[in-house]
């Protein structure tokens, strides 16, 4: 969600990195370096990410693992490490930030460079120019380019033409006019008016009755950055306008490093465990299917008490000799008559005697059908449990839930010299005072917490009718915090986890047990309390981690 108007916040807030100094540039893939200044005998990393999907610049308190020495970051290097950072701008309300650099390399005289930074999604870049705005060098070379710019070296940087306007510094009164001039009705005429107006931006602006004020109102606004729920998706923007909010930072920093922490991670696990968000889905739609079959395949059993019924009554015309295409006979049951239809090769009880073989045959199908529809229920109901914990899994966690499928025999262990039998899993602990809290967070956590390690009056707690952690408390009495602190982290770990007055159950282990027929990770439970509760981020965030 990053536009021109979010991203002259960002250039607001790093702006104190003036006369920091460029003392190192790393990067761990071709699309992201980082910037390490140093400043007021400090260190900040400036991330530029130009990739296009998550093309973005902020500060970050990550460092680049590698340092992928290819040609452009050697370039880069060599021409602006060491250098002073003089000026940060962007180009008027567009998604450019530039720098003013003042330096000099080995046996040159001091000089300026600039480096642009367009974050443009697909079409981002980084350009390396000299005090001339001549291009040393680009990340992504362009013959023409959008706008019609040419991107090469020794060719001249230009800003991209536009004939929108720029929305900072206007008055309200002003932001009114030209609302009337360019008769703007609706979000697509804002964001074809205004430059650096998101789609996004352009649609919360008219959920207002007052558009004016309120487009006024959010370039102006103090950021607060913010997670937020757009749709079924989570995205984030500068302020959160009318969406629902997640989780609010205090900068520009702390929410993209979240943000695009969880991503990486999910990309990581799906690379450690060959996709198995795809495979679980497909596992999904598969029992899904699976079950609608076999629905319909029950439908079709109906028939089969008609056909006993066929067979029944024709036993009691036993003599008759004539083969006819059917029979009406009296139907002592309901006292009326009856039409069966009849096979004229056959006599009246070999008729009968099919119809009690089609009735038998459909008998013994339904306990079949039955038998696979409650299989399928059971193996949907647990991919879809494990496709929550793999909403919230760390890398472990996922490759613990990868082992587990593969001791279910769903899926092929390939290297079979990895013996991971012994191993206990890597669930999570708490202290409060003299007490601990352990938290499973996929079914192996799970069950060895609440069936192997914790004692019988030690309290377990879950949420209420949907998937979530295991939590354990190692105590038999429980106090006010103790509870609280417990029913957070089931609640956190849940698919509840973006709610409010989240309902959790705490009983003792001793009141846990299995449910027969069914795999450990499902539990029925007795003597239970209930306490409703909202999740306090800040107060989890203090919980110290044994």
């Amino acid at each position: 969600m990053l536009d021109g108007i979010f991203i002259n916040k960002i250039k607001d807030e790093i702006s104190f990195l003036i006369e920091g100094r460029i003392s190192k540039i790393t990067s761990s893939v071709e699309t992201e370096y980082i910037l390490t200044i140093r400043k007021d005998r400090k260190n900040y990393n400036l991330l530029i990410s130009l990739s296009q999907t998550f093309s973005r610049i902020h500060l970050t308190n990550n460092e680049a693992k590698d340092n992928l020495m290819k040609n452009f970051l050697i370039l880069l290097k060599k021409n602006i490490e060491g250098y002073l950072i003089k000026d940060i701008s962007t180009y008027e309300s567009d998604r450019i930030i530039y720098f003013k650099l003042y330096g000099n390399q080995e046996f040159e005289d001091p000089n300026y460079k600039y480096l642009f930074c367009e974050i443009m999604g697909r079409f981002s870049n980084l350009i390396l120019t000299d005090e001339n705005n001549k291009i040393i060098e680009c990340l992504h070379h362009d013959g023409v380019g959008e706008y019609n710019r040419i991107m090469m070296p020794n060719s001249f940087y230009k800003f991209p033409n536009t004939a929108k306007i720029n929305p900072f510094f206007k008055t309200l009164d002003e932001i009114k006019y030209i609302f009337v001039e360019k008769n703007i009705q609706n979000p697509n005429d804002l964001s074809n008016t205004f430059l650096g107006v998101s789609s996004f931006l352009a649609k919360e602006i008219f959920l207002d009755e007052n558009p004016e004020e309120s487009f006024y109102k959010a370039i102006n606004s103090k950021p607060l950055p913010s997670i937020i729920k757009v749709g079924e998706k989570l995205d984030f923007y500068y302020i959160p306008l009318n969406s629902e909010i997640i989780e609010t930072f205090d900068n520009f920093s702390q929410l993209f490093d979240k943000f695009y922490q969880e991503i990486e991670l999910k990309t990581k696990i799906n690379i450690r465990t060959n996709d198995l968000n795809i495979f679980v889905n497909k596992h999904i739609k598969k029992y899904e299917n699976k079950i609608k079959k076999l629905d319909l395949d029950l439908k079709d059993t109906v028939n089969k008490d008609k056909y006993k019924l066929y067979g029944e009554l024709l036993l009691s015309y036993p003599n008759l000799k004539e083969k006819h295409k059917e029979i009406v006979i009296f139907n002592y049951y309901d006292n009326k008559e009856i039409l069966i239809p009849l096979d004229e090769r056959y006599t009246i009880i070999d008729n009968s005697n099919r119809y009690y073989k089609k009735y038998q045959k459909l008998k013994n199908s339904v306990i079949h059908l039955e038998e696979q529809l409650q299989i399928a229920k059971d193996d949907l109901e647990y991919f879809k449990l494990i496709d929550e914990q793999l909403k919230i899994a760390s890398i472990e966690d996922a490759l613990e839930i990868k082992e587990e499928l593969i001791k279910n025999k769903y899926l092929f262990e390939k290297d079979k010299k990895k013996n991971k039998k012994n191993e206990r899993p890597s669930y999570l602990r708490y202290k409060i005072g003299d007490n601990y809290i352990y938290v499973g967070k996929n079914n192996l956590q799970n069950e060895y917490l609440t069936h192997k390690f914790a004692k019988k009056d030690w309290y377990w707690f879950h949420v209420k009718n949907t998937s979530s952690s295991h939590v354990i408390v190692s105590t038999n009495e429980l106090n006010e915090e103790l509870i609280r602190a417990a029913a957070m982290l089931a609640s956190k770990h849940s698919t509840f986890k973006d709610s409010s007055s989240i309902p959790v159950d705490y009983t003792q282990i001793k009141n846990i047990k299995k449910i027969p027929g069914k795999r450990n990770c499902f539990v029925t439970y007795k003597n239970e309390k209930t306490i409703y509760i909202d999740i306090d981020n800040e107060l989890l965030n203090k919980l110290k981690k044994a």
